[in-house]
């Protein structure tokens, strides 16, 4: 096995790179470092939007990643939290806490017209430590590329997660602002491609990544989103979907050669995770029109009762009990008579760990898909044709997790783990305190030493 893992690693290494670029060296020092208990001096967190279990199967688009998974440690499915949607994700991926505790509770923000296009995005909306202030508390560096609900923290290499929400707006301007000013000057000299998600934008993270490595931070975090274009405009069958995996591949086996080339491989860790999966869909739901209808949202779009999508589900507000349940009774009705949907209670919504501020929940059938209009018909073609933002339980809803090098163990299959784990298993890598967590810290998949790993026995609540 361990002889299949080193030449796997070293043929998907060699291919993903290509005709012309740099070879990446063999992995066989990292493996054998592996084998020694050790907290890595650098731990690499991908996250890669969509990516789900398939994607590193053997004979997949993602060869590096399949050796890499067989060479260390994965998941056959990680159970997302609730919503499954990207911004709360991220920020349990770095709390160890469900978004009721970690206050990111949907993608976008209310206002009072209803609905805002602006993302949870400033770190201060955060009510739970991160792993990153850990690491930082500790004396080490982090970096940060286009992490969720990073804008605004004090993190020494930072590139923000904003985007553009004028016309006419510059991407490259606008995170210049608020980037850490040696990214702010490579930012501003790239191509205008990078505007948008897509394999140009995660080629510029990589490349910052890897200038990062050369400075030895403890903790990097990254972000990339190139399937996640594709799969929304296709869905997950979609004809561009294998083909924007594979290219995120390439950037994971350059990234894994800046390591190399710094000096950094054999003492780092790698973590590859999903932050959701985007189903199926092909019609729209929304309840928002309905709620007008009831004479519950204004034609200025002040609202006492609003529906905030989140794509397979979305969390109803309202200014009152009364009105509450007025909604309620209305899109009961509305459940009833469509069949796309299920109306979750307030009960339901607590026990997943969901926005506490919710009256209750709705939850679209297998092809359907909530969205925010609120005029127009009420069942319309999907705009998307891959959506997240369920409430989790089925099998294809569930992420991938990856991880491999310095501390963690060899082979090691994972038959189900929660989202919750990811950050208490990281930080028991590293060697930090995070607590509380809701999420277990995953010992067994570790090389660390008694010293390195601060466990808890079960987990409570979330």
């Amino acid at each position: 096995m361990r002889a299949w893992a080193l030449l796997a690693v070293a043929a998907a290494l060699a291919c993903a790179t290509g005709p012309g670029a740099p070879r990446v060296a063999p992995l066989e020092g990292l493996l054998a470092e592996s084998d020694a208990e050790g907290s890595p001096a650098h731990l690499v967190v991908i996250s890669v939007a969509g990516l789900t279990p398939d994607r590193h199967l053997p004979g997949g688009p993602m060869p590096t990643l399949a050796a890499l998974a067989a060479a260390g440690v994965s998941a056959d499915g990680v159970d997302p939290v609730v919503p499954a949607a990207s911004y709360p994700a991220h920020a349990t991926l770095v709390t160890g806490v469900a978004p009721a505790q970690h206050g990111i509770v949907a993608d976008r923000l209310l206002g009072e017209r209803g609905v805002r296009s602006t993302p949870a995005r400033h770190a201060s909306r955060l009510r739970a430590p991160t792993l990153w202030q850990r690491v930082a508390e500790s004396g080490g560096a982090v970096a940060a590329f286009d992490w969720p609900t990073t804008t605004g923290a004090e993190i020494a290499s930072l590139l923000p997660d904003l985007a553009r929400e004028r016309r006419g707006e510059r991407w490259q301007r606008l995170v210049a602002r608020s980037a850490s000013p040696w990214v702010a000057a490579r930012v501003e000299a790239a191509p205008a491609e990078v505007g948008e998600p897509g394999a140009a934008r995660d080629a510029l993270l990589v490349d910052l990544a890897c200038t990062a490595l050369s400075e030895a931070p403890r903790l990097v975090l990254l972000r990339l989103r190139g399937a996640e274009v594709a799969l929304a405009a296709e869905g997950p069958r979609g004809a561009s979907v294998e083909p924007a995996f594979a290219q995120l591949d390439r950037e994971l086996a350059r990234l894994v050669g800046c390591a190399e080339r710094a000096g950094r491989l054999s003492d780092a860790a790698f973590a590859l995770v999903g932050d959701r999966a985007l189903l199926t869909t092909h019609t729209a739901v929304r309840p928002n029109v309905w709620l007008r209808a009831a004479g519950l949202i204004g034609a200025q779009g002040r609202w006492t009762a609003l529906a905030r999508s989140n794509g397979g589900s979305a969390f109803v507000y309202a200014s009152d009990a009364r009105t509450a349940l007025q909604a309620r009774e209305r899109l009961e009705a509305e459940s009833r008579e469509t069949n796309a949907f299920r109306v979750v209670s307030a009960e339901e919504m607590i026990g997943l760990g969901a926005d506490p501020e919710a009256w209750f929940g709705l939850e679209a059938e297998a092809g359907f898909a909530f969205e925010d209009d609120r005029a127009g018909p009420t069942l319309a073609p999907a705009r998307e044709r891959g959506a997240g933002g369920q409430l989790g339980g089925r099998a294809e809803q569930r992420t991938a997790f990856v991880a491999f090098g310095r501390g963690v163990r060899r082979g090691l299959d994972v038959p189900r783990m929660s989202q919750l784990d990811v950050a208490p298993t990281l930080a028991a890598l590293l060697g930090v305190e995070l607590e509380p967590t809701a999420g277990r810290a995953l010992v067994g998949l570790l090389r660390v030493g008694p010293a390195g790993v601060r466990a808890r026995p079960g987990r409570p609540g979330g």
